[in-house]
């Protein structure tokens, strides 16, 4: 079995990854905003008290969900690069 790597798919990989955090951190910004609208104007009482504090409830999942992608992301970048220095030491060993 061959495993064949190249750096343009790390960094492809590693640009997805950051992509999609960049797309949840908006959504979530987006969701919270609506949260906060629905339950400051349209929704009143008990129910927005309800609603607001289960969604603030998960606050720190969602972010947590934030942090770890871009994790992910800086951890690609890095795998990406000692992949590349490999990649260039090999080479020069080899000549």
């Amino acid at each position: 079995m061959a495993i064949h790597v190249e750096e343009s798919a790390l960094n492809e990989l590693k640009s997805a990854i950051a992509n999609q955090g960049e797309s949840y951190k908006n959504n979530l910004a987006r969701l919270t905003n609506l949260i906060n609208e629905i339950t400051r104007g349209d929704i009143q009482g008990d129910l927005a008290v309800d609603l607001l504090n289960k969604f603030q409830a998960k606050q720190a999942t969602f972010n947590g969900l934030a942090t770890t992608i871009d994790e992910a992301a800086e951890y690609m970048g890095m795998q990406t690069t000692k992949f590349g220095s490999l990649m260039e030491e090999t080479k020069a060993g080899m000549r």
